[in-house]
Order: structure tokens, then sequence, then C-alpha cells
């Protein structure tokens, strides 16, 4: 993973994502649906989203890992699982972003401590994408996209 990708990512995904709550879930596909927070609440006027793509396998720990767990090692649900899973973050606020050194693995560390791990590695699809739909300002787009053989993707204004 390239390590200027990394830091964009991060900066992107944090000014996103740090103090917004899981809000709701788009029934399509797996995506968890963010509010704004105080520092993003000026600049976004569509909706902030987190998609898991339907073959990336997630965790919710109950405190941060200190190792990335194997993809054997998590769990393998289908859809109705994986949506009541992520309905138990409802209302929970993301205190921390991060990702993983070496291949693009998503934690979103919530008030409570607990933990959403995304995987963020394949050979073949993206595994995740973090960004806004919906913006009436065509100019900006905001997207985080965990892309093959771990590389990201990272589309965002200059100014952030």
């Amino acid at each position: 993973m390239n390590t200027e990708d990394r830091i964009a990512a991060q900066n992107v995904l944090s000014f996103l994502c740090k103090g917004a709550k899981v809000e709701g879930l788009h029934f399509y596909g797996l995506k968890l649906l963010l509010s704004n927070n105080e520092k993003n609440e000026e600049h976004i006027d569509g909706q902030i989203y987190i998609n898991i793509e339907s073959e990336t396998r997630f965790s919710i720990f109950h405190s941060k890992p200190e190792h990335p767990p194997l993809f054997d090692e998590l769990p393998k649900l289908d859809w109705i699982e994986s949506s009541k899973r992520i309905c138990e973050l409802r209302l929970k606020e993301i205190v921390d972003v991060s990702l993983d050194k070496e291949s693009p693995h998503l934690l979103l560390t919530f008030r409570t401590g607990e933990v959403l791990f995304i995987w963020g590695r394949h050979e073949l699809y993206e595994t995740w994408q973090v960004g806004v739909e919906g913006s009436s300002d065509t100019n900006k787009h905001w997207e985080v996209i965990a892309c093959p053989n771990d590389e990201l993707a990272v589309f965002a204004p200059e100014d952030v």
C-alpha cells in the first residue's frame, strides 16, 4: 500500500467519520449511513456512507485487536446476519478511524470501546468504500476505496 495514499485516505476517513454516528443502514447491499460531525457539517451536504462489499468479512470486537485478524478468523455471515450485527452499532459515535499499515483493513473505534474491523484485502475486487452520495456540489467528490491488491483510491477536495 502506497504510504502517500494511506496518509491521504486516513485524513479523508477521519474528516468524514470521526465524531459521526451510525444513523442507519441502506438495504441494497450493506451500507452504513453516518451522521455529519462538527468538523464536516459545513462542507458536506450529502449522505456519508460506508459500503461493505458482499464478499467482504467484518467483525465487531469489544476492543481494538493488537494485530489484524486473519481472513479465516472473521465470521462468514449472510446478508441478514451481517445487517443484524451492524444494527448493534446504531447511534454509536465513532471516535477513531484507522487503516492497517500493510493492507487497507478499516478499523472504526466507537466511544463504547467497540471496534468495527472491515477486511480490506482482495486480489480482484474492492472490499469497502467510504464516501458521500447525493451532494448538490458536483465539484466535490468524497470517496476512499479499498481497491484490489492492497491499493487505495482517494478522492477529496484539495483543502482537506
